[in-house]
């Protein structure tokens, strides 16, 4: 998750280096701790996030269901259930979401507090930790300043969101009637829902992190 924020913003030392080559540079310069920079918001965020999603995601449902009562209940319905649960989420976490990003973003070299490039980019923040990166983003640019790439988070998680629930529901159908409660199935249907839906949406995600940072 870390490699792929710091080349989806294209920090001048991962232009060029690839998976492997990042996984290395992060390791020599702030060693294996490095990997889990930022893993703090990270963590704080996502259990609010998954659950707001889920339970959203079922009460959206069941209220489209009993405001419209002639609706078909199939994948159109996921869809749309699926997509405003997402954004709920999304909206609800964001300020974490940012500065997950943020803290993932900043590169150190083991036993020094300044970033690479330091002369390069004299300009460059350095976070100390969340609350430190909440408050620094509060006090120079407001409120708005930690919800700062929602708009991109938003078109993407409407249809990331929808679409994963949508290929989800699409692609049990076609599994055998007794074979539908089985573990294995729904892994698999989940996994391919999952890739489709993160391929068609990845483009907004570079763009939200390119805004983040």
């Amino acid at each position: 998750e870390r490699v792929k924020i710091l080349l989806q913003t294209r920090r001048a030392e991962f232009r060029g280096s690839g998976l492997v080559g990042s996984f290395r540079t992060i390791y020599q310069t702030e060693g294996p701790l490095g990997f889990y920079r930022g893993n703090g918001a990270s963590v704080a965020r996502i259990v609010p996030y998954a659950a707001l999603h889920y339970m959203a995601y079922e009460e959206y449902r069941r209220w489209i269901i009993l405001g419209f009562p002639n609706v078909e209940q199939g994948p159109v319905l996921d869809l749309v259930a699926g997509s405003i649960a997402g954004g709920t989420a999304v909206v609800s976490t964001y300020p974490l979401d940012l500065v997950r990003t943020k803290l993932a973003y900043q590169l150190q070299v083991k036993g020094a507090v300044n970033v690479s490039l330091r002369e390069s980019k004299p300009s460059e923040q350095v976070y100390k930790g969340i609350l430190d990166c909440v408050k620094t983003i509060y006090r120079q640019n407001g409120l708005k300043g930690l919800y700062r790439g929602m708009a991109p988070s938003l078109y993407g998680i409407f249809p990331y969101s929808g679409l994963k629930f949508y290929f989800y529901e699409k692609m049990k159908t076609h599994v055998p009637e007794e074979h539908r409660k089985d573990i294995i199935p729904k892994l698999a249907c989940g996994s391919v829902a999952g890739l489709l839906g993160q391929t068609i949406t990845y483009p907004l995600d570079v763009v939200r992190r390119q805004m983040q940072v």
